[in-house]
């Protein structure tokens, strides 16, 4: 709930609260690793990911966030319950790109996430971020390509 609600983005700006997170996340991750697999496995290991790469995100350390983001895609005909993870990690991936300036690239995967995926937890929160940054990345290439984004207001 935590992500769904901004709470990475308030956090984010507190740098030993995101890298105390971190730790936890990479010990969670650690755990799964070792842990017998299940049906539940790689949806578990996907949402580390995500959570992940957001704390990566806000330490700055844009590779390796991008990295987790795009793991989670390469994961999606292994996802089994947790479908939500998907739009996500496209969203998050292009609130990223928009960060660097790559708003074309950014464009394409907003729409990719509204687009082609339906009917998961916490949609219509997840499309009202989708939108919200596809104005933003639109607007910033109408006005030169520059970076604009807001991630506490996504």
């Amino acid at each position: 709930m935590m992500y769904i609600w901004n709470g990475y983005a308030v956090i984010g700006k507190q740098p030993e609260l995101t890298d105390g997170m971190l730790e936890v996340i990479i010990k969670a991750e650690e755990m799964l690793a070792k842990g017998p697999e299940n049906e539940y496995s790689v949806d578990d290991e996907c949402l580390v990911k995500l959570l992940k790469g957001l704390c990566l995100k806000y330490l700055g350390r844009v590779q390796e966030a991008e990295e987790n983001f795009r793991s989670i895609c390469a994961n999606e005909k292994k996802i089994k319950y947790d479908h939500y993870l998907i739009p996500n990690a496209l969203l998050e991936l292009a609130l990223l790109f928009m960060e660097q300036g790559r708003n074309d690239e950014a464009i394409k995967l907003l729409e990719s996430a509204k687009q082609n995926y339906k009917n998961y937890s916490m949609e219509s929160r997840t499309h009202f971020r989708i939108q919200a940054a596809t104005l933003q990345a639109k607007s910033s290439l109408e006005n030169g390509n520059r970076s604009i984004v807001s991630s506490v207001s996504l």
